[in-house]
């Protein structure tokens, strides 16, 4: 079965030039090419728009969003939907995409967009596929997909070329802007959710090269280095979880993820274990009371997360 959809595809970038090149040119050689592509810049820098400008076959029709002072990767979805969404029609269709995150090989748009249409002409409450997704355990854990059928899930990771029917992001509201980065696809699942439409993992992901993605994983116990991507993840996972009753999840999570882990640690790696102790408390404080926003800033982070 082949995809009839009509697509149009969300792409953020953030200072990172060849990989949007890159994007864009695997964009250009899909056998189901995108209906209109928006490329959202986070920098409004003046050369990204002149490498969008010269790649006008990567979509029917190619524009380009420059957006002021890097609002993460959420802000930057919700303004691409947002303007998407004022000119486009309900039973049309949304893909999000990520500047290093390109489709796999030239007919992952298509495949993901049949399944999408035969999902869409038997449920018609579907609200979105992707090529993989995951269901959120009582506990706060998310669990991948892992068949190779279509299956319903919470949410759709954005490398996973989700597709969002736009009348289902009209009724859920759109993602929250405030998340800034880390999450808010599974925010956005369970607005969805919310506003009584379903979400499902395709079923093939390891036929276009995810399969690394789908298998269930332990989780590691053993604490990376501090960064701010953990401080976002965690504070959000918590906002997130409160949002939707799931207190105990997000009590849970923070005790175990946030709060054990790094005292594990502390003996065997106490520099690392410290910081990421630092950085947890300050992310779970801020989750626990709501702040959400760029309260960390990748470009300029504090002395002590160096």
């Amino acid at each position: 079965m082949t995809s009839s959809l009509a697509t149009h595809g969300v792409l953020i970038t953030f200072r990172r030039p060849d990989a949007l090149v890159e994007h864009l040119r695997i964009l250009e050689t899909q056998t189901a090419p995108l209906s209109t592509l928006l490329v959202v810049d986070n920098d409004d820098d003046p050369s990204i728009r002149d490498i969008v400008a010269k790649h006008p076959d990567a979509a029917g029709r190619v524009d380009y969003l420059g957006v002021h002072g890097n609002p993460g990767p959420a802000g930057g979805i919700a303004a691409g939907i947002t303007t998407t969404l004022a000119t486009h029609d309900d039973d049309e269709w949304i893909v999000l995409l990520d500047d290093d995150d390109p489709p796999h090989d030239d007919n992952t748009l298509a495949a993901v967009g049949a399944v999408t249409a035969e999902l869409a002409q038997k449920e018609p409450s579907v609200g979105g596929v992707g090529l993989w997704g995951a269901r959120l355990e009582h506990g706060g854990r998310l669990r991948a997909a892992t068949g190779t059928s279509p299956e319903p899930v919470a949410y759709l990771p954005g490398g996973a070329c989700p597709h969002y029917r736009i009348g289902a992001l009209r009724s859920a509201g759109g993602p929250d802007p405030t998340l800034f980065f880390g999450f808010d696809d599974l925010d956005l699942g369970l607005a969805l959710d919310r506003a009584r439409t379903t979400l499902w993992s395709s079923g093939i992901a390891r036929d276009h090269g995810w399969t690394s993605m789908v298998e269930n994983r332990r989780v590691d116990p053993v604490v990376r280095p501090a960064s701010w991507r953990r401080y976002y993840s965690l504070r959000n996972l918590v906002v997130i979880l409160r949002r939707n009753q799931r207190g105990v999840a997000a009590a849970r999570m923070s005790l175990i993820a946030g709060i054990a882990k790094p005292l594990v640690n502390l003996p065997f790696r106490p520099r690392t274990a410290w910081k990421n102790l630092r950085l947890n408390v300050l992310a779970l404080a801020d989750g626990w009371r709501g702040h959400t926003g760029k309260r960390l800033d990748p470009l300029d982070l504090p002395t002590w997360l160096q």
